[in-house]
């Protein structure tokens, strides 16, 4: 016992160490809350947990460069759930635990939004202060730097930028200046419909339910760390895989939040889901039991959404565009890429572009289509409200900032998550972003999941209010339906925010229910051709023996053996989502 409490004396002394390295203190910080959770003392588990997620803004400042900020944060690895974790079992409030997660997931693109924020309260009050920050932090906004100089030179500017946020939260009314969301604003977030956190932790597993009026926690007892690790590692579009989605988080959180059946007046209601760790890759708006006609299913409760945080989501409301009117100053990107270099055709994708451009033109809406090389999307996005893209995505092994759209000089000049973060499109607000590629949504390092670095929110972060992607590899042939029925839905319900949420969704339906008919179908054919099968091996063996034959079993199938002709259908509208206000 006395060397317990030695331990967690001398973790305790290093955590509060203010003058050692940051890495340091978090190391410490993390073996004393592990220390006081093994003993079962939540409420010291919490106080170190806190004090411990609290140092990870300052393990990654904003002079450092965005693979620098990679590197650090890996090792800051599943704290803010772990954290969060600790906080309900310390018997803290669900804000509590919302608060942890806010300050230690989404780090990188919580820091890029922070240099892009609007600051016109600022502005109005304390003008010479307000010039001073937008000065400091644009400089901050730049591209990659060459020379020793101009890292040195970013290093000071950023240290001067800490101390004028320091000098604008002394000021009143601006004491949560770029701060995590308080109790308030996170119920504000909510105003539109109500966002879901589902908490992985090996200690417990939760979601986070904030409404406009409260803020819950809700246990979910057959959600399991192991199991998701387990399941991680397979195909995550199985119908196996969306029941079990349905059982363990889908269905008791909407059941909390009262939406149990198929709304009967059309009007949706809408969920925003934020999952943490390995969770992050699982389609949980597909989550049901699919092959049954009732509600069992998220897409026929609510429209889906996600986000990577709470933050993110008041971000892009803060910086939301007017909706978009049908007339020629309004301007949508179209971008075929139905051939690329070193990789397979793509026939479907030219049709997809042509698809929409008579659907644009109907709307009297200006169609643009660069040619397909980096420098001329870039400047054509820089005016532009819609930027649909058709073409392979690829996502990297290691680097989730060097994911890419591939365009024709894609090895040379690519079109990558980082070339996006150096793109401010703020100003300009556009609308939509519909990337018809393969796993625009992925990220293959675990490492990086609680960040969300991927081509999605690097269009969210490039400014775009509403992002449309996948989440792995998706086919050809379906992405013309899915894309042509979102866009007749916004053209046939107006351009706005609701309009998207609803066409993916209704896409999203119509697809299911194609492949509902078609398994129906599959089924009775098989159990047919399984019939006729069998009368034909009876007849043979009536002649065989007969014939005094003795047959070799291999040659025929065996009952409950599958017939090799009958596979079933894909289920190609589960990887597409939705991100956005």
């Amino acid at each position: 016992m006395a060397d317990l409490d030695t331990a967690i004396q001398r973790y305790q002394q290093a955590l509060d160490q203010s003058s050692s390295p940051v890495r340091d203190r978090i190391n410490a910080g993390r073996h004393l809350l592990v220390v006081h959770a093994k003993a079962r003392n939540w409420p010291q588990a919490y106080q170190a947990a806190s004090e411990t997620v609290s140092l990870v803004p300052l393990l990654t400042p904003r002079s450092l460069e965005i693979s620098d900020k990679q590197y650090l944060l890996t090792q800051v690895l599943d704290l803010a759930s772990t954290a969060a974790a600790i906080a309900l079992n310390a018997a803290r409030t669900a804000s509590d635990a919302v608060q942890v997660l806010e300050l230690g997931r989404g780090v990188i693109t919580g820091s890029i939004n922070e240099l892009r924020a609007d600051i016109s309260d600022l502005q109005q009050k304390h003008p010479h202060l307000a010039e001073e920050y937008f000065s400091l932090r644009n400089l901050l906004d730049t591209p990659a730097l060459t020379t020793q100089r101009e890292v040195d030179q970013r290093y000071t500017t950023g240290q001067e930028l800490e101390r004028v946020i320091h000098q604008i939260r002394r000021l009143p009314d601006f004491d949560r200046f770029l701060q995590a969301p308080s109790e308030d604003e996170l119920k504000t977030a909510a105003e539109y419909g109500p966002i879901v956190i589902i908490n992985v932790s090996h200690y417990r597993c939760d979601a986070l339910i904030i409404k406009k009026t409260q803020i819950q926690a809700l246990p979910l007892p057959h959600l399991h760390a192991s199991d998701i690790q387990g399941r991680a590692i397979g195909e995550l579009g199985k119908p196996e895989i969306l029941e079990w989605l349905w059982k363990a988080i889908a269905q008791p959180v909407l059941n909390a939040l009262e939406f149990t059946q198929t709304p009967l007046n059309g009007r949706w209601p809408h969920v925003w889901w934020i999952s943490t760790g390995l969770l992050a890759k699982f389609p949980i708006h597909a989550a049901g039991r699919h092959s049954q006609s009732s509600s069992d299913a998220v897409l026929d409760r609510v429209i889906s959404s996600y986000s990577s945080s709470v933050k993110t989501i008041i971000h892009s409301r803060r910086h939301r565009s007017r909706p978009i009117t049908a007339c020629k100053s309004e301007k949508v990107v179209l971008l075929a890429m139905q051939k690329t270099p070193k990789k397979w055709d793509l026939r479907f994708a030219t049709r997809r572009i042509n698809d929409l451009e008579r659907l644009c033109s109907s709307m009297n809406i200006q169609v643009i289509k660069p040619l397909p090389y980096k420098a001329e999307v870039l400047s054509a996005l820089s005016s532009c409200k819609i930027f649909h893209f058709a073409g392979h995505g690829s996502t990297h092994d290691s680097d989730p900032v060097e994911s890419r759209l591939l365009l024709e000089d894609w090895e040379t000049e690519p079109l990558t998550v980082a070339s996006l973060f150096e793109t401010n499109l703020q100003n300009q607000r556009p609308f939509l972003a519909y990337l018809s590629a393969c796993g625009t949504g992925r990220i293959k390092r675990n490492e990086f999941l609680d960040e969300g670095l991927h081509l999605i929110s690097g269009y969210q972060l490039a400014g775009f209010q509403h992002v449309i992607g996948t989440l792995w590899d998706v086919n050809d042939e379906s992405c013309v339906e899915m894309a042509t029925t979102t866009y007749k839905w916004m053209r046939d319900h107006g351009m706005n925010d609701q309009s998207v949420r609803e066409g993916l969704h209704h896409a999203s339906r119509c697809l299911r229910r194609k492949w509902i008919e078609n398994s129906v179908r599959e089924a009775s054919r098989s159990d047919k051709e399984l019939l006729e099968i069998r009368d034909d091996q009876m007849a043979v063996q009536r002649s065989d023996s007969r014939q005094g034959k003795a047959r070799d079993p291999r040659d025929a199938k065996l009952d409950g053996e599958p017939y090799e002709n009958t596979k079933p259908n894909q289920l190609y509208w589960v990887p597409y989502v939705h991100f956005g206000v």
